[in-house]
């Protein structure tokens, strides 16, 4: 298993490209249109998400459920990833980003910041993604 930044040019050329369809649909997806990143998904019983809005579902059908009502419910305009750190195995991946949204309300720009993890399966000789984890980033002050 290596650790690699997504800048690294050893990194899975499979992996770098599927990632960055990742990024293109979840773009779609905080723009009102799922369809894309469900496409990207596993449709194995034990995918999951616990998404920023709360909660948690485990299998693809719930998964689902709760992508789509997060992308009809919520609407940015911008969106950017800063990859922190890939973690490539055999079969199994991790990318650890920080994932930025912005939108235009008439009250000015608002931004938000989710602290994103996803886990991804090679299946069948492709990568799929089986578990995806957001929250909001939140400034903290370490009293330490």
């Amino acid at each position: 298993m290596s650790t690699e930044r997504s800048n690294d040019s050893t990194r899975d050329a499979g992996l770098e490209a599927f990632i960055g369809r990742c990024h293109e649909a979840i773009i779609q997806q905080s723009q009102g249109h799922p369809e894309p990143f469900l496409e990207l998904w596993s449709r194995a019983d034990d995918v999951s998400i616990m998404a920023a809005i709360g909660g948690y579902q485990v299998g693809f059908e719930e998964v689902s459920k709760l992508l789509t009502a997060a992308s009809k419910t919520q609407s940015f305009d911008s969106w950017s990833a800063e990859n922190l750190v890939t973690i490539l195995g055999d079969d199994l991946a991790i990318s650890i980003e920080l994932e930025h949204y912005g939108r235009h309300t008439d009250s000015g720009e608002e931004k938000m910041s989710l602290r994103a993890t996803q886990v991804y399966r090679r299946e069948d000789g492709e990568w799929k993604v089986i578990h995806r984890h957001g929250d909001i980033l939140q400034p903290v002050e370490a009293k330490w």
